[in-house]
C-alpha cells in the first residue's frame, strides 16, 4: 500500500511539473481518456494513468526528463494501429501521444531529403511529395492512417518494399530523445557502428523519434498493373516463385484469398471459380524495359493456369484493381468483430509449402482467416476472425495463432515481418532466437534504458515466456569451431584481441595486442538460387563469391575489392551494403555464438543488429557469417562511402558494454568510436 501512495505522489508531482511545459490543458488523466488510450489494434488491453500530448517536438525531451527522473515508465504513441500491443503501456504509465507532431519540415529534392516530425501521417507525405514529383517507398496497408514515427519503429514495409526495402533502407538521420531525456542524432554517414539503425523496428522501447530525415525518390515515368485470377492459392504462389526466379523484381506482387475479396464486397468482379488474385505492378524510366517485363509476366501466369488477366497503365484503372487489396483487411469486419494478424515472413521458395500448411491448420480448427499476402517477398498475413467475447473460441484461436507462428519457423522464416513484436508476440520470439541472442537483446535494452521506462515489457521475453522449443542450431565448420574455442580461451584469461580480416589493416594494431583473423573460415553454408540468397562465412573474398556467383549466372550488390565480406561491412566501406544484409551471425568476446536476421526479405523480430554491425570495425564482436541477397542481374551499381563523421553520444558506451563488456575486442579503437570506456 505504501509503494502505491508513493507511485501516486511521483506521479503527481510529475504531471505538475509537465503540466508546467506542455499546458495543463493537454494532459488527460480522467477515466475516459485513459480507456481510450489503452488499446491499439491489437487485442491487448493496459490502462495508462495519463495521456500527455505533445504538439511541439521541443518538449519531447524535457518531459521525458521528468518522466525519467521520478522513474514513470512511459509509451510513445502515434495513430494506434499497431498490430501486436506496442502501442498500449503496460505498467499504468503514461501515453506520450506524439500525432499532434505532424509538420513536413522540409522537402529538398535536389538532395532527395524530405525532413519529417513523427506524427507526419503516410499518405499525407506521399500526396505532399507528389506534387513534386517524388515518393516515400514504404506504402504500408495503413498508410492513410499510420504515421512516419510508426514506420520508423515498426520499420513498416508495404507492397512496394519489394523493389524499394522497408522503412529502414530509406533512412538517412534520425533526431531522437534517449530513454533518460537527453537528445542524440545518429545518421548514415557516422563513424562506428550503425545505431540509426538500431531505432528502426525498435517500437520504442529505446527512445522516441523526435525527427526523421527521409531518402526520397523522383516518381518513375511509367508503370503498369497486371491483375490475375487463379483456381488456387497454390497456383497463386508458383506464379510467384517462378517470377521471382526469372529475376524479375517488380514494384508489387501481391496476392489475396476468396475470403478477403468476399469480405471486401468484389465476389461479384471475380469468376466463380477463383480462389485467389494475385496483383504485379512494375515501374521504371524506360516503357521497353516495363513491356518487357509485363510480356515475361504474362507467360509465366498462364503457364500457371491463370483464369483471367487484366492489365493497365491507367492510374484510374490501377486504382480500381489494387481497391480489392487495399479493402481486404478492413472489410473483414463484416465477418466477426475481431481480427487477429499472424504476420510473418518465410523464404519464398517455401510460400506454397507454409501457405498449405496454414489452410490445413485453420481447417483443423474450424477457424475462418481471410489470407493476405506481399507474396514477392514471402510476407504472409493470415487475418483470423472471430470474437473475443467468446472465451473459448478465443483459446482456440490463440493456440490456432502459435501453431501458425511455429510453421513460419520451421521453414527457416520469422514471426515478425512488418507488424512488430510488441506484446502479443513477446512471448514467442524464443521459437525463432537462441537464448543467447535473447541475452543480448535484454543487455542492449537494459544498459540502453537503466531504468526500463521506454515503452517497457515490449519485444523481449520474460525468463518465464522462454519457450520449451529449441531453435536448430548453427551448423559450424571446423574451422570455425577452433575460432570459437581459441575465443573462449582468451577470455577465461581477459587477453584483449585485434580482429583482422585478410590483414590488410594491420598496421593500426599495437604489438602489444593479439591479433585474430578470420581468413580461413571463408566456405560457402548456403546458396538458394530460387529465394535469391547465399550465406557466406566472413573470410570469403568479395573477388571470389563474385567469380562464384558469376560462374551460376548470379550477381551480388559488391565491390571486387579482394576484401573479405566480414571486413567489408565492420568497415561499412560502402553504404549500399546495408541493403543486401538479410542476416548475420556473430561472436562476442565471451565466445557465445548469436545470430539475428533470417533467410527472409523482412525480419522485425529482433533489434536490427545485422546493420548496427556496419562500421563496428570489430569492436563488438566478431562477423562469423552473413546472408545477402542476391541478384539475377544488376543494372547499375552505385557505391556510396560514408562521411564517417565521429559523433560520439552516451548511447556509444552503453552499445559497447552491452556487447563486450571487458573491452577485449579491438581496445584500441575503443576510445575513438565510443569515448573513454
Amino acid at each position: 500500500m505504501k509503494k502505491e501512495e508513493e507511485k501516486i505522489k511521483k506521479l503527481e508531482k510529475a504531471i505538475f511539473e509537465i503540466s508546467e511545459i506542455v499546458g495543463a490543458s493537454d494532459i488527460n488523466t480522467d477515466e475516459i481518456s485513459n480507456l481510450l488510450y489503452s488499446y491499439d489494434a491489437s487485442m491487448v488491453r493496459a490502462k495508462p494513468s495519463a495521456v500527455i500530448h505533445i504538439k511541439d517536438i521541443e518538449k519531447i525531451s524535457p518531459v521525458v526528463k521528468i518522466l525519467h527522473k521520478y522513474s514513470i515508465p512511459y509509451t510513445p504513441r502515434l495513430s494506434g494501429t499497431n498490430l501486436s500491443g506496442g502501442a498500449t503501456n503496460q505498467k499504468g504509465g503514461v501515453i506520450i501521444n506524439l500525432s499532434p507532431s505532424n509538420r513536413i519540415r522540409q522537402i529538398d529534392t535536389i538532395n532527395q531529403i524530405a525532413v519529417v516530425e513523427p506524427g507526419v501521417v503516410n499518405i499525407n507525405l506521399q500526396n505532399e511529395l507528389k506534387k513534386f514529383g517524388f515518393f516515400f517507398a514504404p506504402d504500408p496497408a495503413s498508410q492513410n492512417v499510420s504515421t512516419i514515427g510508426g514506420n520508423i519503429s515498426e520499420n513498416a514495409g508495404g507492397p512496394r518494399c519489394l523493389k524499394y526495402g522497408v522503412t529502414s533502407n530509406n533512412i538517412l538521420k534520425l533526431d531522437v530523445v534517449l530513454p533518460d531525456g537527453n537528445e542524440a542524432t545518429f545518421a548514415l554517414d557516422d563513424y562506428g557502428p550503425q545505431i540509426m539503425s538500431l531505432f528502426c523496428a525498435s517500437e520504442g522501447t529505446l527512445g522516441i523519434i523526435k525527427k526523421a530525415y527521409l531518402k526520397i525518390l523522383p516518381l518513375p515515368k511509367f508503370f503498369l498493373t497486371i491483375y490475375s485470377e487463379f483456381r488456387s492459392l497454390e497456383e497463386s504462389m508458383s506464379a510467384v516463385a517462378d517470377v521471382i526466379k526469372k529475376g524479375i523484381i517488380p514494384r508489387a506482387l501481391e496476392v489475396v484469398d476468396r475470403i478477403s475479396i468476399e469480405a471486401a464486397g468484389k465476389s461479384n468482379e471475380i469468376n466463380k471459380e477463383t480462389e485467389a488474385l494475385l496483383i504485379a505492378e512494375m515501374d521504371s524510366n524506360s516503357s521497353d524495359e516495363i513491356n518487357k517485363e509485363m510480356d515475361l509476366i504474362m507467360k509465366i501466369l498462364k503457364l500457371n493456369n491463370s483464369l483471367e488477366i487484366k492489365y493497365s497503365d491507367d492510374p484510374l484503372v490501377s486504382e480500381k484493381l489494387w481497391k480489392i487489396r487495399k479493402d481486404a483487411y478492413p472489410s473483414l469486419a463484416k465477418i466477426a468483430t475481431n481480427v487477429l494478424v499472424e504476420d510473418g515472413c518465410v523464404p519464398r521458395t517455401k510460400l506454397v509449402s507454409t501457405v498449405k500448411k496454414i489452410k490445413e491448420i485453420l481447417n483443423k480448427n474450424a477457424v475462418k482467416a481471410g489470407l493476405i499476402f506481399h507474396a514477392g517477398d514471402g510476407n504472409i498475413h493470415p487475418n483470423i476472425v472471430f470474437d473475443e467475447r467468446d472465451v473459448k473460441e478465443t483459446n482456440r484461436i490463440r493456440k490456432v495463432a502459435k501453431e501458425i507462428l511455429k510453421e513460419y519457423i520451421k521453414e527457416g522464416g520469422t514471426i515478425s515481418a512488418e507488424h512488430g513484436v510488441g506484446v502479443e508476440k513477446r512471448g514467442f520470439i524464443a521459437l525463432q532466437h537462441s537464448k543467447e541472442t535473447i541475452n543480448l537483446l535484454r543487455k542492449i535494452k537494459n544498459n540502453l534504458d537503466e531504468k526500463n521506462i521506454s515503452n517497457p515489457y515490449k519485444k523481449i521475453p520474460f525468463n518465464n515466456e522462454l519457450s520449451e522449443i529449441k531453435t536448430k542450431e548453427s551448423k559450424l565448420s571446423e574451422n570455425m569451431k577452433i575460432l570459437i574455442s581459441e575465443i573462449k580461451k582468451r577470455y577465461q584469461q581477459k587477453i584483449p584481441s585485434a580482429i583482422a580480416g585478410n590483414g590488410s589493416f594491420l598496421k593500426e594494431i599495437p604489438q602489444n595486442i593479439k591479433t585474430i583473423d578470420t581468413k580461413d573460415i571463408k566456405g560457402i553454408i548456403d546458396f538458394d538460387r530460387d529465394n535469391m540468397t547465399i550465406t557466406v562465412e566472413s573470410g570469403v573474398s568479395d573477388t571470389n563469391l563474385l567469380s562464384f556467383l558469376n560462374s551460376e549466372g548470379y550477381k551480388a550488390y559488391l565491390q571486387d575489392s579482394n576484401s573479405t565480406i566480414g571486413s567489408i561491412i565492420a568497415r561499412n566501406d560502402f553504404i549500399e551494403i546495408r541493403n543486401t544484409l538479410l542476416s548475420m551471425e556473430i561472436i562476442l568476446s565471451d565466445g557465445t555464438l548469436v545470430k539475428f536476421g533470417s533467410k527472409v526479405i523482412k525480419d522485425n523480430s529482433t533489434y536490427d543488429v545485422t546493420k548496427l554491425m556496419l562500421g563496428s570495425r570489430g569492436t563488438l564482436g566478431i562477423i562469423a557469417s552473413v546472408t545477402l541477397k542476391i541478384f539475377k542481374d544488376i543494372k547499375s551499381l552505385k557505391f556510396t562511402h560514408p562521411k564517417n563523421i565521429i559523433n560520439i553520444t552516451p548511447f556509444h558506451i552503453k552499445i559497447k558494454k552491452a556487447f563486450d563488456p571487458d573491452n577485449l575486442f579491438n581496445p584500441f579503437l575503443t576510445e575513438k568510436i565510443y569515448g573513454k570506456f
